[in-house]
């Protein structure tokens, strides 16, 4: 004779569909909980980044506006160097010439009187130098000093000293002749082209 218990068959069974229950329960809690906590960190993490975002837009904004304030103190500074390179350029050309003007003061020797001083950037002396192409004459940057003199070595001695100045590098002679001056004493009237040294020709 078979004897079932029918009853604590089903108990059992009823038992483990409970705890199956809970465990499916615990387990689905467990996977919600996990669920909102990674979107939690998900959502703090956008929040980060759209501050992170929010402030380097700003920064970027901010530069812009600094370039803006840079670009257009440049263009200010663009606009007039022009005229502060013209400005130093005509102090740099007055210091030359002026200090031109004292080594011919200086180059002068005793028997000389100096009449006129021409300053000039398109000299061209009646003396072309040895090995000069043909075509349009070179132009120069000088004086043509005009004088007179009691000898006329003494012209030569004016150029020698006019050439050995840190001012002149190339002197010619443009003209020389003889007048009688007060009391028909013998002068020597001349003309000379003193070119500025270190300078390019022109042309």
């Amino acid at each position: 004779m078979i004897n079932v218990n029918l009853i604590s068959e089903q108990d059992r069974l009823r038992r483990v569909g409970e705890t199956a229950g809970r465990i499916a329960f615990f387990v689905a809690v467990a996977v919600f909980v996990l669920t909102m906590a990674s979107i939690t960190v998900q959502q703090t993490r956008i929040r980060g980044l759209r501050n992170s975002t929010e402030a380097i837009q700003g920064q970027i904004a901010r530069l812009q506006a600094r370039k803006s304030e840079i670009d257009s103190l440049q263009a200010q500074i663009d606009s007039k160097r022009p005229l502060v390179d013209l400005l130093r350029n005509a102090r740099d050309s007055e210091a030359k010439w002026c200090n031109a003007l004292t080594h011919v003061a200086d180059a002068t020797p005793a028997g000389i009187a100096l009449v006129s001083l021409r300053s000039s950037d398109t000299l061209q002396p009646k003396v072309k130098e040895q090995g000069a192409a043909p075509g349009k004459p070179a132009r120069y940057e000088g004086f043509t000093i005009t004088g007179q003199a009691e000898r006329t070595d003494l012209v030569g001695t004016f150029m020698t000293n006019l050439q050995n100045t840190d001012s002149f590098g190339e002197v010619y002679m443009d003209s020389v002749r003889e007048r009688k001056g007060a009391g028909g004493k013998q002068l020597f009237e001349f003309s000379v082209q003193a070119i500025m040294a270190k300078e390019k020709p022109t042309t």
